[in-house]
């Protein structure tokens, strides 16, 4: 959880700081709130979820505003749970929900991955929606829960230098023996603007741009065209001074592509 604190609260608001830590309502068994977030991953919907217990208060404004959210995205579902049931016991010590003051939602990106989480106490529409990662930003939280580092390979159609960053990225992953996943992400594509924007990448590069990020989720370097496998590797290892995608600490700088 530790990696998902630091990457996504810029990637938030790559992961406020990339920190993570949700009415009254009936009791829902774990197999049911389990069992709809395997259903929203199964057809690609992001899963809200909205965590509280008997007595919390601001529930129904909290239950408004993500109902806005899912009628907006239009490929997301609420889901509900009671932290105070002994059925949801698992839930609640796996995303640590014992703790935290309620309501409170989490973001499940449609492939499964939780993405962020936030009180829901003068929660938007906007801000509820703003947590929801791009396809490319889910793969790359994704890669960093499973404790590996990344290399985020942006690039374009008929980008010159393309195929020999490709084979950069996948000589320095072996290099890596597994450590390391790679994530493309096409700079063409409008909805991973955001993302691109996070990690400091110009959609008009006349270059490809791998942006490296630690399995502790720092962005750690970025480089222009082609880089040196080693380099990509000895960048993935280095310990950066807080600088992680959309979560740096106030004053740190997000590195530059190399040249």
């Amino acid at each position: 959880m530790d990696k998902l604190r630091s990457l996504l609260p810029g990637l938030n608001g790559i992961l406020g700081p990339f920190c993570m830590m949700m009415l009254a309502i009936p009791s829902v068994s774990v197999a049911s709130t389990e069992g709809m977030l395997e259903k929203a991953k199964a057809s690609g919907k992001v899963a809200f979820v909205l965590v509280t217990e008997p007595g919390a208060s601001g529930v129904k404004e909290a239950e408004s505003v993500i109902r806005d959210a899912v009628k907006k995205s239009g490929k997301a579902v609420m889901v509900r749970l009671d932290r105070s049931t002994p059925e949801n016991a698992a839930l609640v010590s796996r995303y640590r929900l014992s703790g935290p003051q309620i309501p409170i939602v989490l973001v499940f990106a449609a492939n499964g991955v939780i993405a962020g989480g936030a009180l829901t106490e003068g929660m938007t529409t906007e801000g509820l929606m703003g947590m929801v990662p791009t396809g490319r930003e889910a793969e790359l939280i994704a890669a960093l829960q499973s404790g590996r580092g990344v290399l985020v390979l942006a690039s374009r159609n008929g980008l010159a230098g393309e195929d020999a960053a490709v084979k950069s990225c996948e000589k320095a992953r072996e290099m890596a023996n597994g450590k390391l996943a790679i994530v493309r992400v096409d700079m063409a594509d409008e909805s991973e603007q955001p993302l691109l924007r996070k990690l400091r990448i110009g959609a008009d590069s006349e270059k490809p741009v791998t942006v490296v990020i630690s399995s502790r989720g720092q962005m750690t370097g970025a480089f222009a065209g082609a880089a040196d496998p080693a380099a990509l590797v000895q960048a993935c290892n280095k310990v950066a001074g807080g600088c992680c995608p959309g979560g740096k600490k106030s004053g740190a700088a997000c590195p530059a592509p190399a040249k």
